[in-house]
């Protein structure tokens, strides 16, 4: 580490830049401000709030430039982006919550759940139908109607979560993401100068944060009672979600970051699919009345009409068996993945995960006392 000063001033105003002397950032309202985005290289050792409010901002920053990106109706990947950007600002702000409740107010927590339940549906919708692309090539011709039925479906939610994303929903978060910027840059606070310790460091929280993490993964999945317990694998899928994102940003800084970080990803990847799994069983499950309803309405308009002919193909045509067909693989491709989560994961790596987590916490430790 090459910064000499391991306290911050009396006064600090964090600019998200290297430097032991940050200058508090003038914020204008040009479109894209220039910051600087590297962190110092003694993070470890400054107070747990100003690396909190550092790693806030970078968070911040990133979300507005993926929020700029969805004005290219070609970039396919900017709503996922964006999407991911707010959870992870989300997912900080929720670490550091202690740390961050001077520059961080319940409204804003509050504005930046809604925009990701703005974002939720439509993402949820396009992986759907992505899988349901894949499974048309082999489908036998009885079951596209179920196919071509729930991909319309899907279609139109998709559609109307664009809507909702509106430009009154992009407004919000810019005013947020602004406001969140003016009050996380800026830092004053008081230290005792004759106590031991002036300040909690950042490695010390952290440490404390990653253990915590881990005994919750632990907990979640290790002691999961049965597979069918859906609520309790997508608990430990956030928990995983949480830890990477907790240590992703300082794996330049403590060497067992960057394992404990590739861990947790594989099995939240796993876990998420697993996820989106359940999901679109759930959308299957609840689409069979809708389905009944739906065909109950056109088999009678068709007769009041005088159509018999049409009320006779509407009643011979059903979209049942398409939907049974993708159902049934659905159930094969989770109990694929199930076995995965058993047989791999409480099988050891989950173990792995955790004692390395816990590694990297002592070594956290470590280091702030030898500071």
């Amino acid at each position: 580490m090459t910064g000499q000063r391991r306290y911050p001033a009396p006064v600090i105003a964090v600019s998200n830049g290297p430097g032991d002397a940050a200058e508090a950032e003038v914020l204008s309202d040009r479109p894209e401000p220039k910051r600087r985005s590297t962190l110092p290289d003694d993070l470890l050792f400054r107070s747990d709030e100003e690396a909190a409010r550092r790693l806030a901002l970078k968070c911040v920053a990133a979300a507005r430039t993926a929020e700029r990106r969805l004005d290219d109706p070609s970039d396919r990947e900017a709503l996922h982006d964006f999407r991911v950007s707010i959870r992870r600002l989300r997912s900080l702000l929720r670490a550091y919550r202690p740390q961050l409740d001077a520059a961080v107010r319940p409204k804003d927590r509050k504005r930046l759940r809604a925009i990701q339940q703005a974002t939720g549906g439509g993402r949820e919708a396009e992986v759907a139908l992505e899988w349901l692309t894949k499974q048309h090539g082999d489908l036998a011709p009885e079951h596209l109607a179920g196919l071509n039925w729930l991909s319309a479906i899907l279609l139109e939610r998709r559609r109307q979560c664009a809507e909702d994303l509106d430009d009154k929903v992009r407004a919000a978060f810019r005013r947020t993401a602004e406001k969140l910027e003016e009050r996380l840059a800026v830092m004053r606070s008081e230290h005792n100068l004759l106590a031991e310790h002036p300040h909690v460091t950042f490695a010390r929280s952290l440490a404390n944060l990653t253990e915590a993490h881990a005994t919750d993964l632990l907990m979640n999945l290790g002691q999961i009672m049965s597979m069918e317990h859906v609520e309790q694998l997508h608990e430990a899928r956030i928990t995983a979600k949480r830890i990477r994102y907790l240590l992703e940003p300082i794996r330049a800084y403590a060497n067992e970051a960057q394992s404990v970080v590739k861990r947790s990803k594989r099995l939240q990847d796993l876990l998420g699919d697993l996820n989106d799994v359940h999901v679109l069983m759930r959308e299957i499950d609840q689409s069979f009345e809708a389905s009944m309803q739906k065909k109950a309405v056109r088999v009678r308009d068709s007769l009041r009409a005088g159509d018999i002919e049409r009320a006779r193909r509407e009643a011979s045509v059903s979209e049942w068996a398409g939907l049974v067909e993708l159902y049934d693989r659905l159930d094969k491709e989770r109990r694929e993945l199930i076995a995965q989560v058993r047989d791999r994961w409480l099988g050891g790596d989950l173990d792995i995960l955790v004692a390395k987590a816990r590694d990297l916490a002592h070594q956290l430790r470590a280091q702030d006392q030898h500071a």
